[in-house]
């Protein structure tokens, strides 16, 4: 049944992280990928707030498999930068950092950039820290428009943020923010985690939900199709009622895959593949 098309269907390279890129890239080839989100690791493309790898070069490597970046993301939550600064006085490293993202995204002629609130400390105001995210994604969105990047906000876990987690959160980030560059996006494992459907994101943002991380949930981990429990069928078949010609990018993210991530991608794609056009 032909619900989507192949290159809607997105490889990630979060879960080849005790690998090489080369080793990433050729799995996508052999496998079908023709569509990448690119996860700005050291392993693979080197991203920090004063500088980043070598753009010509990873493009020669993406022309020479015929795969192309459509949307890229900057590690964030657990790492040095966040969204939302943990103060006043790393705010300029971390606006620096995810603003080299989007000039890598230009660079590669790559119009998405994925985002999110970033997470308060536990002992911070709560309304200092959703202050401190929203002007952050604001000064970020003015740089994107500049750019021609349009950022796509994810929610995130509630055990991964105290801030946007879900849909109601986002609604309101958005609101906030208010600058034409933020758009939205569905995690469908945050949004199970949140006992959402995907209808309500729909219903909640038309054609600003631009981007997904579709996988699998149970409905916490990021499983690959075939491995949780979600209706695939019966969520295609929304995404065909809503007309969405967004990409569905495989964010496989548990560890469990990341032995060997080339045999978890083959599975997954085989799943999708039987509802390609």
């Amino acid at each position: 049944m032909g619900l989507i098309r192949r290159e809607q269907v997105a490889g990630m390279n979060q879960h080849y992280q005790n690998y090489s890129l080369d080793y990433f890239l050729d799995a996508q080839q052999r496998i079908g990928f023709t569509s990448i989100e690119l996860w700005c690791g050291a392993q693979h493309f080197w991203l920090d707030e004063q500088s980043y790898g070598d753009v010509l070069a990873l493009r020669r490597k993406l022309q020479a498999r015929d795969l192309q970046v459509v949307s890229l993301t900057c590690p964030s939550f657990s790492y040095a930068y966040q969204y939302t600064p943990f103060s006043p006085e790393v705010r300029e490293p971390c606006l620096r950092y995810f603003c080299k993202g989007l000039a890598v995204a230009e660079d590669l002629g790559c119009h998405i950039m994925t985002v999110n609130s970033g997470w308060g400390c536990a002992d911070r105001e709560y309304s200092d820290a959703w202050k401190a995210s929203v002007e952050l994604l604001g000064t970020l969105a003015r740089e994107a428009e500049r750019r021609g990047v349009r950022l796509a906000l994810e929610s995130l876990r509630r055990d991964e943020s105290n801030l946007v987690y879900d849909l109601a959160q986002a609604k309101r980030m958005v609101e906030e923010v208010a600058h034409p560059a933020l758009h939205v996006m569905v995690d469908t494992i945050a949004a199970g985690a949140a006992g959402e459907r995907l209808e309500q994101w729909f219903d909640a943002f038309g054609d600003r939900l631009i981007h997904m991380h579709f996988l699998d949930g149970d409905p916490y981990v990021h499983n690959i199709w075939g491995d949780g429990n979600e209706p695939l069928e019966d969520l295609l078949l929304c995404l065909k009622d809503h007309q969405y010609q967004g990409y569905l990018v495989q964010e496989v993210a548990d560890e469990r895959y990341f032995f060997d991530p080339a045999a978890a991608d083959e599975k997954n794609y085989q799943v999708l593949s039987r509802f390609f056009e």
